[in-house]
């Protein structure tokens, strides 16, 4: 059981919210895993609208099971924190206010839907206890760390994350910033910090191999390309549909094909360093 971070300290777009989401559902579809996704957008249901559209909610029905259970938008984080207030946890209390997407295989915590700042604030400090009650419940939590989010909450949901993706994207201009950043910011140079591209293009000259090279780094870079129909089903609800039906493709010269190629390859690369953590416990 393992919580795990996406997070980015650029000020540029990094494709973070749809890295995230494509790898929590392909794990989920590929390994016996029970996944949970957090997301901690302020006023942003990019996580909720990959899965659900976003007037009606239709039942996805697949191989892997059915949705079974829902929640209200007033029902999902901010139910959860009054039951964290009263102190009436328990190890299954976060999957209660979670929708499903997969039955035992893929829950999401929907962002909070205020609108307000303050409130925002206020349930986000929650974060970091809510995903360690998680953690006893699901094999693996990722949570999508919003950029709006204050720092002191961001740190500790750093703290208490097992494995930590940052993310940036290809181009001089990023990996100028980038490299300016790790000399500045411990979490770069952490043993539990892997390195995600995304919005990745394969026929920049900015790929994986010449980004590691510029910022003489011996981690892995993974990568997590754009993809036009990925994003399609993205904005439609429909991304677990789209990985049920590429999935199985190996034409390599599909698009689709190439793009969950990455995307399995960098679940690869999680699961690696969280088994290598684990054994240095």
């Amino acid at each position: 059981m393992a919580i795990v971070s996406f997070w980015s300290d650029s000020e540029k777009e990094t494709g973070q919210t749809l890295a995230s989401v494509a790898i929590a559902t392909l794990m989920a579809i590929n390994h016996n895993f029970k996944i949970l996704e957090v997301a901690t957008g302020f006023k942003d249901r990019t996580v909720e609208n990959c899965f659900w559209e976003q007037e009606k909610d239709d039942t996805l029905k697949d191989i892997l099971g059915t949705r079974i259970r829902d929640v209200g938008m007033n029902n999902g984080i901010e139910g959860l924190v009054k039951v964290l207030q009263s102190n009436r946890t328990s190890t299954n209390v976060v999957a209660d206010y979670a929708k499903v997407v997969f039955r035992e295989r893929l829950d999401v915590l929907v962002a909070p839907s205020t609108t307000h700042r303050d409130a925002y604030d206020s349930i986000t400090q929650y974060y970091p206890e809510l995903v360690k009650i998680a953690d006893k419940n699901y094999n693996i939590v990722f949570i999508d760390i919003d950029k709006r989010m204050k720092e002191e909450h961001k740190r500790a949901i750093l703290q208490a994350s097992d494995a930590i993706v940052i993310t940036f994207k290809q181009g001089m201009d990023s990996l100028n910033e980038f490299d300016k950043l790790r000399e500045k910011n411990p979490i770069f140079k952490m043993n539990r910090s892997l390195l995600l591209l995304g919005k990745y293009d394969r026929y920049s000259k900015y790929n994986t191999k010449n980004t590691s090279r510029y910022l003489k780094e011996s981690r892995t870079i993974s990568a997590i390309s754009y993809n036009t129909l990925f994003g399609e089903a993205a904005s439609e609800g429909k991304v677990a549909d789209y990985f049920l039906k590429y999935r199985s493709l190996t034409d390599q010269t599909d698009k689709n094909v190439l793009f969950i190629q990455e995307a399995k390859k960098t679940c690869d690369n999680i699961l690696y360093k969280l088994k290598e953590l684990q054994a240095k416990v």
